[in-house]
């Protein structure tokens, strides 16, 4: 009779509830959910992607007939790519990063669950790519010695450093935020080196896309509100130190920097700078040109014959710490490039010690396993060479020595040499007329000049330039015995094919810089050399430099078979020099 008085109304409520949750749950148990599938998750959906995104996701609320999926998903512009399956997840891993500058719909209209009710939500994404954009140095008019941003895409150019400065190096930070340079006052006319210092500056693009789910090892740093371009700070100067050569490491974290004491000549060597930090110089053996490998924490640094391979995490807190060796390659003088996954680097061999080959260099592909595979070899000199996405192809510009007696054998029909700059520009457009296009204003903007090659200007463009060097001004670029031939090759590192791509005209210095999505490289051409635009300025405004577009594909299937073909490059209105293209 108590315990019968004592029960409350919910003590009779509870056992129908838990009664009822169970028919439920067995209930769904048996006839699952019907709703229809869907796609719940897309990585890229709304996310400008770079070239080292790879893959994205796409997630489902239910488990899918995988040939269903695959069979309906249609991506516009087309991205060819696999497939794989890890229960609701399905990863589309791309065969080559995604273009540039392109808006990409993504679309599943229909596919099938591996359960439950037929039918399907159909699903719509978009995301785009980063836009195509460059950094150079300007060469006339406002722009002269100063740094300018061209949005390829967008068709916007943006001065970036200030009137008074004079750039003389710069690279581009990994998030396209930032450039990295050095410059010396504008009025100092001598001794420039001395007086370098190291700045940064901002460039406006907004670098802080979330990252996909998927890498979930690298930060998403999202800022309050976009940085406007243009933006200096100084990140090292010159009151004790000269500044000269630096290296930018991958994460964009350390900076290493050739210093030379303003008091003690004999006091230089490599300093690290990090964030927060001060600089820290690396107590190691005297060397020349050193490039950050891409682990951004050890250094490839020429010393002697050699090439060291420096850790540059300190052992101490001391502003000198000794540099740990970490391996040394005798046989390798230069490194040019590391390729992305560290796994191997295109290492120069200057044949010091082959009596037959000590006037020539040789290219070597050389992997962190210390396999070696001869590239090529030249009796002239290997200017640079770049790793493509995939690290399959390396582009390498070569400055290939040419004697007056054997040109034609060594150069066949596209001989460039010859002692005046006319003969020299008649050569280059006879054999590549292609080369040229539309003689225009350098008013007009890089759209118009992007029309069709018109290969009735080259005459008048020859002529132009006779005219304006005339027949006795000697390019300042030749030698009466000698010359150099530049051109730009690719390598097949698997197969050791090569493809020569374009010959260019002689110059002192060229710049090639391989677009991160590996379709195109930018390169700069000297139309006057140093010493005549000095003599020449008084009669002569015109620019100096200009660049040059050239594609490398033009086939999808070239591109995803990584098999680069000689086109018809496209010169670019711009009077610029030394154009690199940002990550």
């Amino acid at each position: 009779m108590t315990s019968r008085r004592q029960r409350q109304p919910l003590d009779r409520v509870a056992p129908l509830v838990m009664f009822g949750l169970t028919v439920v749950i067995v209930a769904m148990l048996i006839f699952g959910s019907q709703a229809l599938p869907r796609v719940r998750n897309f990585s890229w959906q709304n996310q400008p992607v770079k070239a080292d995104d790879v893959a994205f996701l796409l997630t489902f609320t239910q488990p899918m007939e995988p040939d269903s999926v695959e069979q309906n998903l249609n991506i516009e512009p087309k991205l060819s790519g696999k497939f794989s399956w890890a229960g609701r997840r399905m990863a589309y891993t791309l065969d080559a990063p995604a273009p540039y500058g392109e808006t990409f719909k993504l679309s599943l209209p229909t596919a099938e669950a591996l359960s439950g009710p037929t039918g399907f939500e159909a699903f719509e994404g978009t995301f785009r790519s980063r836009d195509r954009a460059f950094v150079y140095i300007g060469v006339g008019g406002e722009e002269t010695d100063r740094l300018v941003l061209f949005n390829l895409t967008k068709k916007e150019k943006t001065l970036l450093t200030a009137a008074n400065q004079t750039v003389l190096d710069f690279q581009p930070y990994p998030g396209r935020d930032r450039i990295l340079y050095s410059a010396v006052d504008s009025a100092v006319t001598s001794d420039r080196l001395a007086s370098a210092q190291l700045y940064t500056v901002t460039t406006g693009l907004d670098s802080t896309a979330q990252s996909p789910a998927w890498q979930f090892w690298r930060k998403n740093t999202l800022p309050e509100a976009e940085t406007e371009a243009g933006i200096t700070e100084l990140i090292l100067d010159n009151s004790e130190f000269q500044n000269l050569k630096f290296d930018l490491s991958a994460d964009g974290e350390t900076i290493v920097v050739q210093r030379v004491s303003q008091e003690n000549p004999s006091n230089f060597g490599p300093w690290v700078i990090r964030a927060g930090e001060d600089p820290r110089k690396l107590k190691t053996e005297p060397g020349g040109d050193f490039k950050i490998a891409p682990d951004s924490v050890s250094l490839l640094l020429q010393q002697g014959r050699g090439t060291a391979v420096i850790d540059l995490e300190p052992e101490t807190t001391a502003a000198e710490s000794e540099a740990l060796l970490l391996d040394f390659l005798p046989e390798y003088g230069l490194t040019l490039d590391i390729a992305t996954d560290g796994a191997s680097a295109a290492l120069v061999n200057f044949n010091q010690d082959d009596p037959e080959d000590r006037f020539t260099q040789s290219l070597y592909w050389v992997s962190n396993r210390g396999d070696e595979k001869l590239l090529l070899q030249t009796n002239g000199a290997i200017l640079s060479a770049q790793f493509n996405d995939n690290n399959q192809i390396l582009y390498c510009l070569v400055n290939r020595l040419l004697s007056s007696e054997n040109t034609g054998e060594d150069y066949d029909n596209e001989a460039l040499i010859g002692r005046d700059r006319t003969e020299a520009v008649e050569n280059f457009d006879e054999n590549n007329s292609q080369f040229q296009s539309e003689n225009q204003s350098l008013e007009n903007d890089l759209e118009d000049s992007e029309t069709e090659i018109d290969l009735a200007n080259n005459d008048e463009l020859a002529q132009g330039e006779t005219e304006f060097f005339g027949e006795e001004n000697a390019v300042g670029l030749l030698d009466e015995a000698y010359s150099f031939s530049p051109y730009l090759t690719a390598i097949n590192i698997e197969t050791g094919q090569t493809q020569k791509l374009i010959e260019m005209p002689p110059q002192p210095e060229i710049t090639v810089s391989l677009s991160p999505d590996g379709l195109a490289v930018l390169f700069d051409e000297a139309l006057v050399d140093d010493a005549q635009n000095a003599s020449l300025q008084a009669e002569y405004d015109g620019p100096t430099h200009r660049l040059w577009l050239l594609p490398l594909f033009s086939t999808l299937e070239e591109r995803i078979n990584r098999e680069p073909i000689a086109l018809p490059p496209t010169e670019l209105d711009i009077a610029g020099r030394h154009p690199i293209w940002l990550p």
